[in-house]
């Protein structure tokens, strides 16, 4: 891996539920893997289980909630839940068989294992809940699952569960926890069959990566697994082996190797053994690290390289176990903190935690690669001070992220801090191009010893340009601003036009157009500076930005495009305003999919996490309102909306309501006169309502300006995708939402629009029109398509303000109620022309129904003329009908279809009629009256 990658801050990716118990209650989360056949593969989701809460499960690639089991109030899990995804296909469903092992708080109440299985196909998702109580009376330590070779009579992938104990047993379940296929002991299998064992890590993996890694140098084993038949690749892939260590009373700690058995499902039982014993590895003990035996380890082994890592007492120990003797590779012990969570990146790369901090470390040369420093919870002084007098420094560290996954493709590190599931980028490289070696170099890791840990190159760097922007955008330096963002996202510009060149040239002091031209002493360095920043100021040079976007490149880019909200939207009060607009980077976050309210919230947040009680929620609509009110022209409205980054019904729906109001050209029935406070006297009424009526024209003609220049067709073509935008939901949701949102006299005039659009069409024209030859039709004339959107936004516009609000007059002027009734009369009007259209057209084709059918079929039919049949010496029908004559068919009449030349054989086949039966056919279908020519 690359050297100069960077830890990103932190971000949210979801907001998790507290857990019941507010002292001892935890929260566990793990990765979700996917079977395909017989091979596992990891997926791209997050499982996470809130004690007396829930399980849910996260998509990562889009943050977001796929789907969640509730468990009991007074539930805790005993190990991390375990959830396994099987792809379906267009007619099999999907599974998701998700697996938990949960103990009730009461005394006494025994542990057991709990499987919900989700079936889903299409939108419709069904879940079945089972359970298995064990028997041994101890409590689950991990939860695996084995995959299954399919029988001959399935090819549906299946899978078995494998649960370990805490005492040492093993239990093989059936996917559904309603079988026991096998019961064993790992003590008993292994080699340290004594009591003092203590089995603290089981890790499976297959019998593939085990050779690769672990008995690289085992010949002797690894023959015991592979096989010469053609199916060894297949049955490595199946063969599981369990990786289990433990510490003996000594203190030293050995890892054992335990082949599963693999099961078929034509072979239910079998006589063999279900573990059996490959290899016992005792692993040395570090010299700086002190192993005691009441120490708490975490493990991460790597099955596929041979590594191993072993996370105790807040140091690092790394082992290389692919040689024929094991041997320790590195001990990181840092002397300023305790590492309290670690994570393997690559095969030398551990991504490690602790507080206050994130750090990379290259084991292989003891290095430091990377650095982050991270923030205080955002709690007040008062707070945290009486905090860090009261509570222990073991409770203080609970704002360290716990590191649980890492995502190669995406270059995203999942951890877990309180309740929030956060996402730290790191790496990024694409999965498709593989490096030979994924450790770093020596030359990689000369100058980065871990003594002395430093915040990283990349964020000095960005804390410079940061300062830089902020300097840029509290002076509206638009183009300035731009370029330095550009060159911190990498964007290209567009080359300079030739007068910018040249002015940017001459400004400084470079050669005029003759080839000659005056330098610049260093005396008058600032005063061109300042110049040329003046002349560069208005100078936007367009950004290059991609059609497509990677999502690894999104995600590295998150706290730019943050920061960039934090700058654009700003909240006056409850308010959100548009303060400041750098165009190119208002495209580049429409083009990453980042304005959204969400993230609009987060960049507050993120600028000021001290603040956040105070920070406003971001509604639906609250953008589009911004936007308008920076933009009264709509220019930026019609981009966002002519743009395909997704927009919720809300924004659209809000989007239509300031346009509708924009074209609707009756004044507002509300009194808009100002009452003035006055000591007694007042002006005269003539001079009062002169200045009102004065000011209220002026408003008018104003309005009138705005729409006319050029305005009407901008909105036109702004509304036609709001239209389009909002056909795309439901149509429950519009009318429900179109009800909430816009008043009444809105949805009227929404109605009068959708309409007036109708008619424009020529969809509801009367019968009597017909335009001359050569009267030619307008060239923005809707299309096809679009009858079906106006028809369809109309029902639900006329849904939204329902039947009793138009028949029931609730505190309605005169004049809006003569609006309904004038709406009512021209909907039903042309109702009543559509559906005499309609039937009609019915008429006509039930009356042409027959000649169309006899003109569909003519061409097909396989009968030869008459004057071929003559020709050849064949009887041949005689017609009486002239040439000059219309050949016409009487109404029920049917074309003669000839003869085929094919017949339905034995068994539905297809045959080829012989020469001699369609002959016979053909006399048959000779009329009574014909004439047959005889050649003698």
């Amino acid at each position: 891996m690359s050297s100069d990658k960077e830890i990103g801050a932190p971000f949210t990716l979801a907001s998790l539920s507290k857990p019941v118990s507010s002292t001892n209650g935890r929260i566990h989360a793990t990765g979700v893997c996917s079977i395909s056949g017989i091979k596992k593969r990891k997926r791209t989701e997050i499982v996470v289980g809130v004690e007396g809460e829930c399980i849910s499960i996260y998509s990562l690639q889009n943050p977001q909630l796929v789907t969640s089991y509730a468990l009991p109030p007074s539930a805790s899990f005993t190990a991390a839940p375990y959830s396994t995804y099987r792809k379906g296909s267009s007619k099999a469903p999907a599974h998701r068989f998700t697996y938990a092992s949960t103990t009730e708080s009461t005394a006494g109440a025994k542990s057991q294992v709990i499987c919900f299985h989700e079936t889903i196909l299409g939108d419709n998702a069904e879940t079945a809940k089972t359970s298995y109580t064990p028997s041994n009376g101890s409590q689950v330590s991990t939860i695996e699952s084995v995959p299954v070779a399919g029988g001959s009579s399935s090819k549906d992938s299946a899978h078995d569960v494998l649960a370990t104990f805490e005492n040492g047993d093993v239990i093989c379940l059936s996917a559904d926890l309603s079988t026991v296929r096998w019961v064993a002991n790992l003590r008993a299998a292994g080699s340290q069959k004594e009591e003092t064992f203590k089995i603290e890590n089981v890790t499976l993996s297959t019998a593939r990566n085990v050779m690769r890694g672990l008995l690289r140098s085992r010949e002797d084993i690894a023959a015991l697994l592979s096989t010469d038949s053609s199916e060894a690749s297949d049955l490595l892939e199946l063969t599981q082996i369990l990786c289990v260590i433990g510490q003996n009373a000594n203190g030293t700690r050995t890892l054992q190797l335990l082949q599963v058995q693999p099961r078929n499902e034509d072979l239910p039982s079998t006589q063999l053994q279900p573990l059996k014993h490959l290899l016992s590895i005792s692993l040395p003990k570090p010299s700086s690290i002190l192993l005691r035996t009441d120490s708490t380890a975490t493990y991460s082994l790597h099955a596929t390289s041979g590594a191993l890592h072993i996370l105790v007492d807040g140091g690092v120990i790394s082992y290389d176990l692919s040689g024929t003797v094991p041997n320790v590779t590195s001990e990181l012990l840092l002397s300023e903190a305790k590492i309290d969570s670690f994570l393997r990146i690559s095969q030398d790369i551990v991504f490690t935690t602790a507080p206050g901090s994130c750090r990379v470390f290259d084991v292989k040369y003891s290095s430091l690669q990377a650095y982050l420093s991270l923030g205080a919870a955002p709690i007040s002084d008062d707070a945290s001070k009486k905090r860090k007098h009261a509570q222990p420094e073991s409770e203080l560290s609970s704002i360290t992220p716990q590191v649980v996954a890492y995502y190669a493709e995406l270059g995203l590190v999942v951890a877990v801090r309180d309740d929030e599931l956060l996402g730290m980028q790191y790496g990024g490289t694409n999965a498709r191009k593989r490096v030979k070696t994924e450790g770093t170099l020596l030359i990689d890791a000369l100058g980065k010893g871990i003594a002395k840990p430093k915040p990283s190159a990349e964020s000095a760097k960005w804390s410079d340009r940061k300062e830089k922007l902020d300097r840029y955008a509290s002076k509206s330096k638009i183009a300035k601003f731009e370029g330095v963002l550009a060159s911190c996202l990498g964007i290209p510009l567009e080359k300079k036009t030739d007068a910018q060149s040249k002015q940017e040239n001459e400004v400084q002091g470079g050669p005029l157009t003759n080839g000659v031209g005056p330098s610049i002493p260093k005396e008058d360095a600032m005063v061109v500076e300042k110049v040329e920043d003046e002349a560069s100021e208005d100078q936007l040079r367009k950004w290059n930005i991609p059609t497509a976007i990677p999502e690894s490149q999104r995600q590295s880019h998150r706290q730019h495009a943050l920061y960039a909200l934090s700058k654009i939207f700003k909240f006056e009060g409850s308010t959100l305003k548009v303060a400041f607009f750098p165009p190119n980077v208002f495209q580049w976050l429409l083009q990453i999919g980042h304005l959204t309210k969400e993230s609009i919230r987060r960049a507050h947040l993120d600028e000021a996490p001290e603040l956040a009680h105070n920070i406003p929620k971001v509604t639906d609509g609250d953008i589009v309102k911004a936007i308008v009110a920076f933009d009264p022209e709509l220019h930026i409205l019609s981009a966002v909306l002519n743009h395909k980054h997704f927009l919720p019904i809300g924004e659209v729906v809000e989007a239509i309501r300031l346009l509708t109001q924009s074209l609707d050209d009756k004044p507002s029935t509300a009194d808009g006169t100002i009452k003035l406070l006055t000591n007694g006297t007042a002006p005269a009424d003539t001079d009062m309502d002169l200045d009102v009526e004065l000011d209220a024209a002026t408003t008018e003609v104003d309005h009138a300006l705005t729409v006319l220049s050029n305005g009407v067709t901008l909105r036109s073509n702004t509304l036609r995708p709001a239209l389009i935008r909002l056909h795309t939901f439901p149509a429950p949701v519009i009318s429900s939402t179109l009800r909430s949102v816009l008043p009444r006299r809105d949805l009227e005039s929404l109605i009068r629009l959708l309409h007036f659009e109708l008619k424009n069409g020529g969809w509801s024209s009367q019968y009597d029109f017909i335009p001359s030859p050569s009267e030619e039709l307008p060239d923005d004339s809707p299309d096809d398509h679009a009858v079906t959107i106006i028809a369809a936004l109309l029902s639900s516009t006329l849904d939204a303000i329902g039947a009793g609000a138009w028949l029931a007059g609730v505190s309605n002027p005169a004049d809006a109620t003569d609006d309904g009734k004038d709406i009512i009369d021209a909907l039903h009007a042309d109702t009543s022309e559509a559906l005499n259209g309609f039937w009609e057209a019915r008429y006509m084709r039930g009356l042409l129904g027959e000649f169309l059918r006899y003109a569909a079929n003519l061409p097909k039919s396989a009968k030869p003329s008459s004057k071929s049949l003559e020709n050849q010496g064949k009887p041949f029908a005689v017609s009486g009908i002239k040439e000059d004559d219309l050949p016409m068919l009487p109404l029920g009449g049917r074309g003669d279809m000839g003869v085929e030349k094919t017949k339905q054989g034995k068994g539905g086949r297809k045959e080829e009629r012989s020469k001699r039966e369609i002959g016979m056919l053909i006399s048959k279908k000779v009329p009574k009256y014909s004439f047959e020519r005889i050649i003698v």
